[in-house]
């Protein structure tokens, strides 16, 4: 008798499952944030955490919107110190303050280049302004 009672329970708990499954609602993946930039004397390249990456001609534009980025951003590059070594512009970093502001919430993210010799720099979380 009790096989008979606990069969029914048995085929309703998975179509109770999908039901409540079927009625949460999606989650919305977490908007990538900047992990990294490269900087170079005419070009600034920004890496997201999703692997996406854009890039701005900063020779053209040293402040603007990263074109055709999934992540709409603005940006500004204050060069602080060239590099002075010919031939050298596309191979080293110029001394310079990045700042990249995501237009959806407004949080900023900044840099200071070059890293220096820790490749191990803490991650930027970003911050709100003010």
């Amino acid at each position: 008798m009790r096989l008979s009672l606990t069969a029914p329970l048995l085929l309703a708990a998975p179509l109770f499952l999908a039901a409540c499954a079927a009625l949460t609602p999606p989650v919305a993946a977490p908007t990538p944030n900047p992990g990294r930039i490269d900087l170079l004397a005419d070009r600034l390249t920004v890496h997201f955490t999703d692997g996406s990456r854009c890039s701005a001609d900063i020779a053209a534009a040293p402040t603007g919107a990263l074109p055709g980025c999934a992540v709409p951003m603005t940006y500004a590059v204050e060069i602080r110190r060239k590099i002075h070594v010919p031939a050298a512009d596309g191979l080293i970093e110029p001394y310079a303050k990045v700042r990249l502001t995501r237009q959806s919430d407004g949080r900023v993210f900044d840099w200071v280049t070059p890293e220096g010799g820790d490749r191990h720099r803490p991650v930027n979380y970003g911050h709100q302004p003010g």
